[in-house]
Order: structure tokens, then C-alpha cells, then sequence
């Protein structure tokens, strides 16, 4: 019995290792996404990174990619050279689905904001994307930190 349990685990490894090479890749995508599209704004490189179906969760914004470029470009242009307008605190990945916690430095609120951002990759592209935020208040019933 252990003889098999012990094949049947070393007959899964390269299944596990490709799921965990699926997982680093679908990170890298979304981490790039963020970081190219949101952060430094090179808008013409979306097409890198959404699919052209792409699912939109966020109720005050349509499906597709073309929705989703016309929010960016509703967005004020970073000062070239200037400070990022957030940072990603955490990267989380399970199955087809990246989870990012971002901290943004001046947005939905004057201290800023806890995003949750989760997307869902097919193909090598982000197909579907789901939000929460949260502004940072002034005063928190505790001495714990939102990230």
C-alpha cells in the first residue's frame, strides 16, 4: 500500500509542478498588469494583458476591454518621474483566480485606500475582475493597520 501511495504521489509531481509554474505565470501577469497599465499608465499595452472578452464585476463600469480603457484614460496621468499612486501589498493565487490587496496613497479617500482586487486569467489574459474598496479612515477602533 505504500508502494503505491508512494508512486501515485511521484506519478502527480509534474501535474503539481505545472499547476505551480500555471500559478507564478498567472501572478506575473496580473502583478505586470498592475503595475504597467495602472501604475505607470502605458495604456497601449493592454492588449498584452485583457482578453477580448473581459468580465467587468465593478457595477459602475461596463464589460469589455474598451470600458475598461475608457476608465483608465478617465484616470489623472502620473507626473513622469513622480510617486506611484499606490503599491501592491499582497499577491495571492488559486486556480485561475490572482488576488491583489493594494494600498492606494490618495484614493477613494483624502488617507487613501485598502483595494482588493480579484482577476480571473484564461489563456494567459485577464478575462474577468471583481473589486472591493475601502477608504482609510481617520481613527480605527484598534491599533491594527489595514494591510
Amino acid at each position: 500500500m505504500k508502494q503505491l501511495l508512494a508512486l501515485l504521489c511521484l506519478l502527480s509531481l509534474p501535474f503539481q509542478l505545472q499547476a505551480d509554474e500555471q500559478l507564478e505565470a498567472n501572478k506575473k501577469l496580473v502583478v505586470d498588469f498592475y503595475t504597467d497599465i495602472l501604475f505607470e499608465n502605458k495604456l497601449d499595452k493592454i492588449d498584452q494583458y485583457i482578453g477580448d472578452v473581459y468580465i467587468q464585476h465593478n457595477p459602475n463600469v461596463a464589460d469589455g476591454k474598451q470600458a475598461l480603457l475608457d476608465l483608465l484614460n478617465s484616470f489623472p496621468a502620473p507626473e513622469p518621474g513622480g510617486q506611484p499612486f499606490g503599491e501592491i501589498v499582497r499577491v495571492i493565487a488559486e486556480g485561475d483566480l490572482v488576488v491583489l490587496h493594494i494600498k492606494n496613497y490618495s484614493w477613494p479617500g483624502p488617507n487613501g485606500g485598502a483595494v482588493v482586487d480579484i482577476f480571473r486569467v484564461k489563456d494567459n489574459l485577464i478575462v474577468e475582475h471583481w473589486d472591493v474598496i475601502q477608504a482609510i479612515p481617520d481613527t480605527a477602533a484598534n491599533d491594527n493597520t489595514m494591510f
